[in-house]
């Protein structure tokens, strides 16, 4: 069984508590995590998300203080 990345366990965990991520990595070395109350078409790009987290950090702080389990 291959082991889940960070970025798939964030996005499942959410996805259980109704909570969408999309994920952009422009290159830069820091990825940008957007969250949406819907997990219907999470797209980073579809712009109408709840928060953007700039990093693991930030994003794994935000998911917790919802509630998700990481």
């Amino acid at each position: 069984m291959a082991r889940k990345t960070r970025i798939q366990e964030l996005e499942e965990r959410c996805r259980e508590k109704g909570i969408g991520v999309g994920t952009w990595s422009p290159g830069d070395g820091i990825t940008r995590y957007r969250f949406f109350t819907s997990t219907e078409a999470a797209d980073y790009f579809r712009g109408d998300g709840d928060y953007t987290a700039l990093g693991w950090k930030e994003a794994r702080a935000y998911a917790c203080g919802r509630g998700v389990r990481i």
